[in-house]
């Protein structure tokens, strides 16, 4: 296992092309520099299933290929059980991930596909001398990395050098935070490279060399990850023979037998149907119950996310929204992103002016119509907000948390969806307003064009500032 620490992480693509000036001799931005992931802090301890989730081109696909070293980190720092990883090879973080294509062997059968990185992977072992003690010595390969290492990254900062220099003579210092982030990073690397090879240099260290695994090794670990997912039937069988779901777990498998410090799945789940998507996120949780390793997930379905996270990070444009477990995240949404992206069927929203009047508020709709909220059923709200001036802002409630209620406000049936044990209607308050969901355990016989009235679970209600979109309201009950 191991525990992860993400600081100020960046991954920034850069533009193409010069800057240049337009014909007033003003300097232009470079065409393309797009931030993919912005200011990433996390610390993720020892056994977490963290799943990253938010909508397409969001980041969440970036963060976990820079953990994995997939991706350059343009920005910030990446440690794996407290060691700085950013200079790391992709094959040296003890990191297995699996794909959303599987990317299995297509001519090789399934044991030989979960067999295959044993098969390249060599392991260390002591290097004896003829009595059988260990040699200690000066590593000279390691210094020989080192020093290659360190050519690469003084050929990284002089290029770079170059690149700010022309920045400057353009008039767009400072143009884009990829230079000042890129340019701190590099820093660090070199001292920290300068200063290993110097202890490198001048002390022994105990040698290792490398040796493939043995067959009787691989097989057993093969073996065991085929009992732990079931699948020891299909050992003989190549991919073609396969269904989704047995492919799935041929991938599973391949990443296990490496016993690796944390798991990466990206949107693994994501080519199967419906049933057997669900059927595989209980496999999922019961393989991270039982290895006790730490897993991270990414995936743009909610319901993934709620269902098997510890923690989820909800992210947008490449910025955390909020990182809290499942439940809080559904109960307490830090903004109107989060509280409209967790839940199904998806929060309604409102805008509203809200009003305290005396131990009531009072919220008027776009409509004219309006409602009057007992203050101690809400959560606590701040207190500009209960100064007995009128402000607009979002009023969000989820379907399940909308009663039909005669006396309530008044809207029109637009669709009706019987989904067996719920019923979901889709009313609006005006002809063109777009439609908010009421879901109502019971059966009914309204139509489409009906007239009803509907009240709001005050328990349930969230506000948000019109401006900023952040809640206003704490996660305690009860307003002075």
């Amino acid at each position: 296992m191991a525990n992860l620490l993400l600081r100020h992480i960046y991954k920034i693509y850069p533009g193409v092309g010069k800057v240049k000036k337009n014909a007033k001799g003003e300097a232009k931005k470079r065409s393309g520099d797009f931030v993919a992931v912005k200011d990433f802090n996390m610390e993720i301890a020892d056994g977490e299933f963290i799943v990253f989730v938010g909508p397409s081109g969001c980041g969440k696909s970036t963060t976990l290929r820079m953990i994995a070293g997939l991706e350059e980190i343009s920005g910030g720092e990446l440690y794996i059980d407290d060691q700085l990883v950013n200079d790391v090879d992709a094959k040296d973080r003890d990191i297995a991930m699996v794909f959303q294509s599987y990317a299995l062997y297509p001519h090789l059968t399934a044991y030989d596909n979960i067999a295959f990185g044993l098969k390249m992977r060599k392991v260390a072992v002591p290097k004896l001398d003829k009595e059988g003690n260990q040699i200690v010595a000066i590593d000279e390969k390691k210094i020989g990395e080192l020093k290659n290492k360190l050519k690469r990254l003084y050929k990284e900062n002089e290029s770079l050098a170059k690149e700010i220099e022309s920045l400057k003579a353009d008039g767009a210092e400072g143009d884009s935070i990829y230079y000042t982030e890129k340019k701190a990073l590099l820093v660090k690397r070199i001292n920290d490279a300068e200063e290993e090879l110097k202890y490198y240099k001048n002390t022994p260290v105990p040698m290792v060399t490398y040796v493939h695994m043995s067959k009787q090794e691989i097989d057993e670990k093969v073996q065991w990850a085929a009992g732990v997912l079931g699948i020891e039937e299909l050992l003989d069988s190549k991919p073609a023979e396969m269904s989704g779901g047995q492919r799935q777990r041929i991938a599973l498998g391949r990443a296990m037998v490496r016993g690796p410090k944390v798991f990466l799945l990206d949107e693994p789940l994501s080519n199967l149907d419906a049933k057997l998507r669900t059927a595989m996120r209980a496999e999922i949780v019961k393989l991270h119950n039982q290895l006790k390793t730490t897993f991270i997930y990414v995936t743009h379905d909610q319901i993934e996310a709620m269902t098997m996270g510890t923690r989820i990070v909800v992210m947008k444009l490449g910025v955390i929204q909020q990182i809290d477990t499942p439940t809080n995240l559904f109960d307490y949404p830090e903004n109107k992103f989060v509280a409209g992206f967790i839940g199904t069927p998806q929060m309604n929203f409102f805008e509203v002016d809200i009003k305290r009047e005396g131990d009531k508020l009072g919220a008027t709709f776009e409509d004219g119509q309006s409602i009057s909220l007992e203050l101690s059923k809400l959560r606590t709200i701040q207190d500009k907000y209960l100064d007995g001036a009128t402000h607009r802002v979002y009023l969000g409630i989820r379907g399940e948390n909308v009663k039909l209620d005669d006396a309530g406000i008044k809207a029109t049936l637009t669709i009706k969806e019987v989904l067996g044990n719920t019923t979901q209607l889709f009313v609006r308050l005006r002809e063109n307003d777009q439609d908010f969901i009421v879901s109502v355990p019971e059966r009914n016989d309204l139509k489409p064009g009906d007239k009803v009235g509907v009240s709001f679970g005050e328990a349930f209600v969230h506000l948000f500032d019109k401006e900023t979109e952040l809640s206003i309201m704490s996660r305690e009950y009860g307003n002075k």
